[in-house]
């Protein structure tokens, strides 16, 4: 077996180990067994040279910074020419051998190898200087901090945050999108956000070799240093790269090289990756090199966009929801248009600092342009300027301002600053819009699943004063006969809902924790915690009180905003969580056997996995037992796809929201599981 492979197979077996008896006690290999893996895993770390930050070998923590320090890069980072068509490209390549890769959108990094030790890691800034981020990589989970080389080694790639993390982060629809969030966490001075917003680094360039690699031309049959082999060493020495393909264009029909490049965007889909495009890169290094470059662009490669073309439509109005934290989100609501294979009416503005980017003054009427970010998520691309004519109090009653009253409570709102951006925040701590976005948050399906407590629901309960806090659910039934009386209630709809109230008491610690809406412990947090705990509540409120948060320090993913976030959330609530979790009866999840292959014959079935588990330890673990049936995963949606599996079939997500407009089944994993049994 390939020995970067072993380590990381003996890295996630340890710290499995490790977390489960230092968290909870519970057993998972024997003192021997751990001691002998351990072991071998620095038998290969030395063999290798290669040591990943999170191996127990050798664990490295966050840090907090003073300040971000500029550095100038010794080769500048620039950029790269645009084209936007096929003829373009294979001008440009002029029957030379190109290396094509798909073109990630996040923000470019460097690092740097000096015998074999990470002693550099640079952000791209403005081309020629940029800041020191080595302690922010050195929290990316696949960014090796040795490698078996000699000399001085560099390697260009991209940080990000992938797609379907980003999903998850940004459910509240607080951030523009993956790679504005991954330059505002390589901008904190907390480095240990890294960890918690799951960034990860992909190799595109290798910049500086001891050794050229050398490799044969289609064209001259003659040995060059070749851009290829390089990544492909890269990845032997334990580094995630760019899929890439080399690619002889003088040999490609233009539909040919057309369809290389839907395969490529395809692919990002797929595999969750932000991207922009595809890049071109001449295979032979030495000859991109002999191109030069501008001030602006090196020209040894270049990059093709994808058009995602915007439609045009016309402003209704923007409104202002409100999250479980009290933080405002301006939608631009809008005439309905088509884009992409569905219809659209609502884009998020995400906060004050883009919605004044992209229309300093809106007003009803205005008109905008609209299409898919990702070919997934409906984004503003430009909204009509207002342009002053002498008449603007004719217009003053079309003019949208920010609200300085909260919509909801009428209580005084205040633009604060947060991950550097301004958002629209209630002052009012009793507000009770939070309260609204808390108890739809704790009642939905990923967490305590209670039928029949829609938004709407909720917010009639609160304005008759039977909700204030989770608690107040389950003492409902004092009101049983003044909600029989309620528009929209009868005796049926009632006893659905104490129904499902009574069953919601069988739950697990993680559901629990995720339905606090504890800042920033979202539903990997909260399941990594609970698995520390082997899912016991008493022992989390009893490593809560003593010695706090702290407790959970050792376990990956687990960084100090979260430590923070637990803390300060538990000084203040700790009495009130514990009279909580007196009305629940906590589960362990029952996880699901994947050394048999028993059950239905999957053969030339696909599925798409998305959202929370509670059976399977983890979407790998599904992916397993899906394969090992014959029937394969996919990453992105198409009507070639048998079902998305989604315990939340209701939400409204773009997975579940494309899954419906192609007529592709959604099910839960109890349905799954009845599926194949």
């Amino acid at each position: 077996m390939d020995k970067i492979k072993r380590m990381k197979e003996l890295i996630h077996d340890l710290n499995r180990a490790s977390d489960s008896y230092y968290g909870s006690g519970t057993t998972l290999m024997s003192d021997a067994e751990f001691d002998s893996k351990l072991l071998e895993l620095k038998q290969l770390e030395e063999e290798a040279n290669t040591v990943f930050p999170n191996s127990p070998v050798n664990r490295v923590g966050g840090a907090v910074l003073k300040s971000l320090i500029k550095v100038k890069h010794e080769t500048p980072m620039l950029s790269l020419d645009k084209c936007h068509s096929v003829e373009e490209i294979k001008k440009f390549a002029a029957g030379h051998d190109i290396v094509a890769s798909i073109k990630l959108d996040g923000i470019s990094c460097r690092l740097i190898y000096q015998d074999g030790e990470l002693i550099g890691a640079e952000s791209r800034g403005n081309g020629t200087e940029g800041n020191d981020i080595l302690q922010h990589v050195k929290q990316f989970m696949n960014v090796p901090l040795r490698i078996n080389k000699k000399g001085k080694y560099v390697i260009d790639g991209e940080a990000l945050i992938k797609l379907d993390d980003f999903e998850e982060i940004n459910k509240n629809g607080e951030y523009k999108n993956s790679r504005n969030l991954t330059a505002g966490t390589l901008s904190s001075l907390d480095t240990s956000v890294v960890k918690d917003r799951k960034l990860s680094w992909y190799a595109w360039e290798v910049v500086e070799e001891v050794d050229p690699i050398l490799a044969i031309s289609n064209n001259d049959y003659e040995a060059h240093d070749s851009f290829y082999f390089r990544l492909l060493e890269a990845g032997k020495l334990g580094f995630s790269i760019v899929p890439c393909e080399v690619l002889g264009l003088k040999y490609y029909q233009n539909e040919e090289l057309q369809c290389k490049i839907d395969n490529f965007i395809s692919l990002a889909a797929e595999k969750h990756l932000p991207q922009d495009g595809v890049v071109f890169k001449f295979e032979d290094v030495e000859y991109g090199k002999s191109l030069g470059s501008t001030e602006h662009h090196n020209r040894n490669g270049i990059a093709f966009k994808v058009k995602n073309d915007s439609v045009e439509t016309t402003l209704k109005d923007i409104e202002f929801t409100m999250g479980k934290t009290g933080i405002l989100t301006p939608t631009a609501v809008f005439e309905p248009v088509e884009t992409e294979g569905s219809t659209v009416e609502r884009a998020s503005l995400h906060n004050v600092s883009v919605m004044r980017e992209l229309m300093p003054r809106p007003f009803r009427g205005q008109r905008i342009g609209v299409f898919k970010a990702n070919l997934i998520i409906p984004q503003l691309r430009w909204a009509e300027e207002f342009i002053s004519d002498g008449f603007e109090k004719d217009m003053e009653k079309s003019f949208i301002h920010i609200p300085d009253k909260c919509p909801v409570c009428g209580e005084p709102t205040k633009i604060i600053k947060e991950n550097d951006s301004e958002v629209l925040w209630c002052t009012n701590p009793e507000c009770k819009g939070k309260l609204l976005g808390k108890l739809t948050h704790a009642v939905s399906r990923n967490t305590l699943n209670i039928d029949g407590l829609s938004e709407a629901t909720i917010q009639k309960f609160i304005s008759l004063g039977w909700l204030n806090s989770i608690q107040d659910i389950y003492y409902l039934t004092k009101y049983e006969k003044q909600m029989k009386n309620l528009d929209g209630f009868g005796s049926k709809s009632v006893s659905k809902l104490f129904d499902s109230i009574e069953k919601s008491r069988n739950t697990t610690l993680d559901r629990f924790l995720y339905a606090l809406s504890i800042p920033l412990v979202g539903k990997t947090a909260s399941k990594v915690i609970a698995e520390a705990e082997d899912y016991q509540f008493e022992s989390f409120v009893r490593d809560m009180t003593h010695p706090g948060a702290k407790f959970f320090s050792h376990i990956p993913g687990i960084g100090d905003s979260i430590i923070n976030s637990l803390d300060e959330y538990f000084n203040r609530e700790c009495s009130n969580v514990w009279e909580l979790g007196k009305e629940f009866t906590f589960e362990t999840p029952k996880k699901v056997s994947l050394k048999t292959s028993s059950g239905k014959d999957l053969t030339g079935q696909t599925f798409v996995v998305t959202g929370s588990l509670k059976h399977f330890e983890n979407r790998d673990a599904l992916k397993e037992k899906i394969e090992s049936l014959g029937g394969k995963v996919s990453g992105s949606i198409s009507k070639k796809v048998t079902a998305l599996i989604n315990n939340d079939v209701n939400s409204t997500s773009s997975k579940n929201t494309k899954a419906k407009s192609l007529g592709v089944k959604i099910m839960s994993e109890d349905e799954f599981l009845e599926y194949i049994s």
